[in-house]
């Protein structure tokens, strides 16, 4: 099992943190209308809790398979159990959803909408390093869990 594979030029919390601030720069030279305080905050609470708990069972997922969250290390196993059954990248979901839970509560639709800049910056320039990488050192039973699981959802 090789480690050795391209890395991406940022860690992708980054990569959505960047986006939430170019969101938040774009509401302040172009702000949008407001939707009612009780709705933003209620739903912004609600899917920022989702994307958090994205990311706890990701993290509990690779904890319980004894192998590293670190998308830079050596995978030491394949983790395709828990959240893993239902989304590749449970963790950069995570990320995405809180991202979208700030656009509610900050009430921001140019933070949504940098979201999908984030996912699309995600998608190509790390999730689909980490998949070469994967694929490498797991061979045929990465390439079986690709057909069974999606990327995202």
């Amino acid at each position: 099992m090789s480690n050795e594979f391209q890395k991406p030029f940022t860690a992708p919390p980054a990569i959505f943190a960047a986006a939430v601030l170019l969101g938040m720069g774009i509401e302040v030279i172009y702000p949008l209308p407001s939707m009612p305080l009780l709705l933003q905050l209620g739903l912004g609470v609600a899917v920022l809790t989702v994307g958090g708990l994205l990311i706890r069972k990701s993290m509990q997922s690779i904890d319980a398979a004894g192998t590293t969250y670190n998308p830079y290390a050596a995978s030491t196993v394949l983790v395709t159990t828990g959240i893993y059954e239902h989304t590749r990248n449970p963790g950069y979901l995570g990320l995405a959803v809180i991202q979208l839970g700030l656009a509610l509560i900050i009430d921001s639709l140019w933070i949504a909408a940098t979201a999908v800049a984030a996912i699309m910056v995600t998608d190509h320039f790390v999730i689909r390093l980490e998949e070469k990488k994967l694929r490498r050192a797991f061979g045929q039973d990465y390439i079986d869990y690709l057909a069974r699981v999606r990327r995202w959802i």
